[in-house]
């Protein structure tokens, strides 16, 4: 099983026992914690006593509190005391905040449900029988194949929820609304039918959206907390009609670096630093968001690119790095990005199956020289162009590394002690680059933009990571994230 997996799994156990139980908020200390997780399923939790002269008291809340640990650890073996542990404590007491409830209140009219990456039902061991529900994936199952290829039939490229809870006397006719939605049961003629399944999605969605704001289904996408920030319980995708990005104010704090640097590794060139990263924020109404922007190699033709919020660390008194990344953007989504704003194609004038030409070389040449000087007041910083130690101009770097490309970026490069066999070689690496200079390029265009589009463009890459709409027709579905 997936990390990922078990620390989703440990997390509802945690809400399991503080909402059901009324389990106490506070952790249990870390020697206790590391006897339960040196053997957790044989781990005996010991009876409440009261106190007497031969024996120590051993309340209510410290044995809810060790079974909690026990479930916890039974389904994450390997959960981090600091990491995850203490994180997933405090998201249970913000989410049984969210639903009105006080410390130690009992409430059993919920059910829980894992909505597992695979295609089918992902059970949780911990979760009593009678007490789970798989009413998320009874949904997913209801589309059909024509509304699943929309989302790649990626259960979380519709929906980004990794575990859910819903009122147990809902259920049945929650299951009724999903199925009027899709028009299961129902005649309609083939014009419908051709159409039919994306008004489906979208009344689903919308369908969802009054469930989640009445409080009697909660898709929960589950994010590592970040130590002295306040865990946030935020709602999204509940409106038909999304606010919109146009005429949003952004900026880029800092500069937007990308180095041109050839180093060899056991012999073989790599470049040093693969990613674009920047600190950025924008404003949509009245609120704000921040996030680090940051691109990696992740294949031949596409980055991977996941931005991470800013939140405001309470000891520190400043804004960190959230630890739990939004989510990735999908290619095809950065790739439309590219071209609204370049209108370009994210990888054209970078070939896959031979090497530049001259004049390909000398396109990025005069774009990267030109982008490297900033613009608009966003600075640029590539470093000293470099390879080998040998310093460089702009021509003479990307003249050079077109030699040393093999044209051969589907190749993958041998095993090291540094990399892993799975990393791309330096073609791979190369093109890569480049096309990191395109999103710099995209970030230019958006900002010479009269009136400037800049805040347009950063709150489209902040809310694609996050899958969450923002113009009419886009069908992410709705859900709770709790970060």
């Amino acid at each position: 099983m997936a990390e990922t997996d078990k620390f989703e799994k440990a997390t509802l156990m945690s809400f399991y026992y503080v909402i059901k139980e009324g389990a106490p908020y506070a952790p249990l200390d870390e020697d206790t914690y590391k006897k339960i997780k040196a053997r957790p399923t044989q781990y005996s939790v010991p009876k409440v006593t009261r106190k007497t002269k031969t024996q120590s008291e051993f309340t209510v809340e410290q044995e809810l509190s060790q079974k909690m640990a026990k479930s916890m650890l039974t389904e994450y073996p390997n959960m981090d005391y600091n990491k995850w542990y203490l994180g997933i404590l405090r998201g249970s007491a913000a989410l049984n905040k969210h639903l009105g409830y006080k410390e130690g209140h009992k409430d059993s009219c919920w059910l829980y449900g894992h909505f597992g990456s695979g295609a089918g039902l992902s059970s949780v061991s911990e979760i009593p029988n009678g007490e789970d529900t798989s009413i998320m994936d009874f949904t997913w199952n209801s589309f059909s194949q024509e509304m699943k290829d929309v989302f790649d039939r990626k259960k979380d490229s519709w929906n980004t929820a990794d575990v859910y809870m819903v009122k147990k006397n809902d259920v049945s006719e929650i299951e009724k609304g999903i199925k009027k939605a899709l028009c299961i049961g129902h005649r309609h003629d083939s014009e419908l039918e051709k159409i039919g399944w994306c008004l489906g999605i979208s009344e689903v969605n919308t369908y969802m959206s009054e469930l989640i704001q009445q409080k009697k289904l909660l898709p929960l996408s589950l994010k590592q907390a970040t130590p002295n920030a306040i865990v946030k319980i935020t709602p999204n995708n509940l409106k038909k009609d999304p606010d919109g990005v146009e005429g949003l104010t952004g900026e880029i704090e800092g500069a937007l670096s990308d180095k041109l640097k050839v180093i060899r590794v056991d012999g073989e060139p790599r470049f040093k630093g693969n990613s674009l990263r920047f600190t950025c924020e924008f404003e949509q109404g009245n609120v704000g968001f921040k996030y680090i922007y940051e691109s990696k190699v992740s294949s031949n033709e596409a980055h991977a690119t996941e931005p991470r919020d800013k939140v405001w660390d309470r000891q520190k008194s400043k804004y960190v790095q959230a630890f739990a990344r939004n989510g990735a953007i999908p290619a095809p989504k950065m790739a439309d990005l590219v071209q609204k704003f370049t209108k370009k194609n994210i990888n054209d004038d970078i070939p896959m199956d031979k090497k530049l030409s001259k004049k390909q070389q000398e396109y990025w040449i005069g774009r990267i020289e030109f982008l490297s000087k900033g613009f608009n007041g966003i600075k640029v910083n590539i470093g000293i162009p470099e390879i080998d130690g040998q310093t460089k101009t702009i021509s003479e770097f990307i003249k050079e590394a077109a030699i040393i490309d093999g044209a051969q970026p589907h190749a993958r490069k041998a095993k090291t002690k540094y990399e892993d066999a799975k990393l791309a070689n330096f073609d791979c690496l190369f093109r890569s680059k480049l096309r990191s200079f395109r999103y710099i390029d995209m970030i230019y265009e958006a900002s010479n933009q009269n009136p400037s589009q800049l805040g347009e463009l950063l709150a489209m890459i902040y809310f694609y990571s996050a899958k969450i709409n923002f113009k009419k027709g886009q069908l992410s579905g709705p859900f709770i994230k709790v970060q």
